[in-house]
């Protein structure tokens, strides 16, 4: 396909100047047709040409500056997550009048990539916009210009498309990037400097272009920094093989690259910072399916890369970078599993450990035994998760999504973006604040709401306590206020107010950058709002909340578990889980000032106004269900007894609720 487009390009610019570039492509250089003036691999060296300007010229010429003008430039990356590594070299890019983004393999319920042309005033220039599919599974985006543009806006745009369109940047330092897979360090980052590799840094918009240097090695190695700033030195992929390492287990394991004197880096292998991180925001639970078709398949070596193979069937090969992609993920979401073979490991043992690591990010059951000693870099927590887990809870659907989330949540918060660039020196970013609105009108009930609040972990939160028609004097409150060791602000309103205004009451007196609605009668297990703010970061969406999925009928002691679809954008969550951004909050005007009904009403004024919502798992929330009369939400209990795919006697949360038998 993608030798069809530039051969397309060619014919309709005839004796003018065309660019190539691509991302993610194996061959690169087979993609050198007769006519291109350049063809650019943006995972080697951004700065040179694979294809010559004019035939009988040595190839390796320069790569096009970003102030000359082409008459056309094609960018065509295998997938969406490549495409992100190629926004963040987005102003190495030259001016075009035409561009053409094309994306080979993306998911089936991946979205039409519709860029969000924004700020308004950079588009002015802008003729025409087609989003078409070239190919079965193909995306491509074809923008037209009056005038001669930065090519890099309409790739930045595109991949944020894919993304939703949210606002897309990593809170760390800026970084300047330089050398051979640089960009694999800060994926779908536009806010990063391409710099030369020694240096100095340039001067963008009045200050430096960067906060900290990272550089890959060239073959050549690096030549000395000329300038300010801490730079992190760190060898090329490339450099990382069993090729240059030796055999798994050899003394040149030991540290990867030679002397100083020689400027190349010195990494030990199973030191975190030598791998890459997974990029979150395009490799992560999303479209996790929890109850999969086929059964358990292996990760194995042929042909020097690691292969998903299931049945004797392929169904996806690693690339020889390690880096792990979307389309990957979702060729594998309906493995129940896959068993680890680390013999010889993948291309590389950082490729390796990058497989794994992405695949522990996307949620994708893994089961390992031995691990060898080479692997260190995945970390203690998740070698612990790899080891403890048996076939046997793979085959249960339950045990297996519990194994899931405990791998997400491992591998995310120890190989995402921000967490590897904390490693290499990045200031920890301060956790957010959320502001849980509790509202009540059952004193009794007010110990045990506070207490669901109290056991929440690895978040900054304040609860405000709406009273509904209760002094907060009473004798079942105030000892539980007083006692509650977190900030806490009681409100009261009059038992005649309505819910919803009762709830807005509440959120003018919270201070959180998130608000969070908990329900008093509910279980909320002590991740619920980690794993809240986690699925925030990776998705973006306006609003999140828990599938409704375990629900304990109190009236007969049965639980039941729901069969529900989640890790995925939809139309409702949980309304005892709705956890929204303070802004999307604002920008809608609040609840709803109704009796009831205000979940639904609001989920669907942030829908409404352009916003999303995510359903993140359900396993750390259980609805507590008594008579209809004393709901909001009056389903009769029926309904629930009929819509389930499995159910218990008495209690039964998962275990990732972390809560003792007989807690109800």
């Amino acid at each position: 396909m993608f030798e069809r487009i530039i051969g397309e390009a060619v014919r309709r610019g005839a004796g003018r100047r065309v660019a190539v570039y691509c991302v993610g492509v194996e061959s690169p250089e087979s993609l050198a047709v007769t006519g291109v003036g350049h063809l650019v691999d943006l995972d080697g060296d951004p700065r040179r040409a694979l294809s010559p300007e004019s035939p009988g010229t040595p190839p390796g010429g320069a790569a096009p500056s970003p102030d000359e003008e082409m008459a056309e430039v094609l960018v065509l990356a295998r997938t969406p997550t490549d495409l992100r590594r190629a926004a963040t070299l987005h102003t190495l890019l030259p001016r075009a009048e035409r561009v053409i983004v094309v994306t080979a393999e993306t998911p089936y319920w991946y979205p039409a990539p519709a860029p969000s042309l924004t700020p308004a005033h950079r588009w002015r220039a802008l003729t025409e916009l087609r989003v078409h599919r070239p190919a079965s599974g193909a995306w491509a985006v074809d923008a037209r210009f009056s005038a001669a543009t930065p090519a890099g806006r309409t790739v930045a745009a595109t991949a944020r498309a894919f993304a939703g369109n949210r606002l897309d940047g990593i809170a760390a330092p800026v970084a300047a990037l330089a050398g051979p897979g640089a960009a694999h360090w800060r994926p779908g980052d536009p806010n990063a400097s391409p710099v030369e590799p020694g240096g100095p840094l340039p001067v963008r918009v009045g200050a430096p272009g960067g906060d900290v240097v990272l550089r890959t090695s060239f073959p050549d190695g690096l030549p000395a920094w000329e300038g300010d700033g801490p730079v992190v030195d760190l060898p090329a992929l490339e450099e990382l093989s069993w090729e240059r390492l030796g055999e798994p287990g050899g003394a040149a394991l030991l540290a990867v690259g030679t002397q100083a004197a020689n400027r190349r880096p010195a990494v030990h292998v199973n030191d975190v910072r030598s791998l890459p991180p997974v990029d979150d925001r395009s490799v992560n639970p999303m479209g996790f399916v929890t109850t999969p078709t086929l059964g358990v398949g292996r990760l194995e070596l042929a042909d020097g890369r690691w292969n998903a193979v299931h049945d004797g069937k392929v169904h996806t090969r690693f690339a020889a970078s390690g880096c792990v992609t979307v389309t990957d993920v979702a060729r594998l979401r309906q493995l129940r599993g896959l068993r680890i073979d680390w013999r010889n490991g993948h291309t590389g043992p950082i490729a390796a450990v990058r497989v794994v690591a992405s695949l522990a990010a996307a949620g994708v059951p893994m089961l390992a035994g031995e691990i060898p000693p080479w692997a260190g870099a995945l970390g203690d927590g998740l070698i612990g998760l790899l080891r403890a887990v048996t076939p046997e809870d793979l085959e249960d659907d339950l045990r297996r999504e519990e194994h899931s989330v405990l791998l997400r949540r491992r591998a995310l918060r120890d190989h995402g973006v921000e967490a590897r660039w904390e490693r290499l020196g990045a200031p920890a970013r301060q956790r957010p604040l959320t502001s849980v609105l509790l509202t009540t009108r059952r004193p009794e009930m007010v110990p045990f709401a506070l207490g669901q609040a109290a056991r929440q972990r690895d978040a900054e939160l304040e609860v405000v306590l709406a009273l509904h028609g209760i002094p907060r004097d009473h004798p079942s409150v105030a000892p539980a206020v007083a006692s509650f060791e977190r900030p806490i602000t009681v409100v009261e309103g009059a038992a005649s107010l309505a819910f919803g205004a009762l709830l807005n009451r509440a959120a003018a007196r919270a201070s959180g950058s998130f608000l969070l609605k908990m329900d008093d009668d509910d279980w909320y297990g002590p991740d619920f709002l980690a794993d809240l703010l986690l699925a925030h970061s990776y998705t973006g969406a306006n609003v999140l909340g828990a599938a409704l999925e375990f629900v304990y009928l109190a009236a007969i002691d049965v639980t039941v578990r729901r069969d529900q679809v989640t890790e995925q954008i939809t139309n409702f969550v949980a309304g005892g889980t709705i956890f929204t951004e303070r802004a999307a909050f604002d920008a809608v005007g609040g609840f709803r000032p109704l009796p009831r009904a205000v979940d639904t009403q609001f989920q669907h004024a942030v829908q409404s106004a352009g916003g999303q919502v995510y359903r993140t798992h359900g396993l750390g929330y259980v609805l507590r269900r008594g008579p209809a009369s004393q709901h909001t939400w009056r389903e009769p209990i029926g309904t629930f007894l009929r819509r389930n795919k499995r159910q218990w006697r008495g209690f039964r949360p998962s275990a990732l609720m972390e809560l003792p038998e007989g807690a109800s």
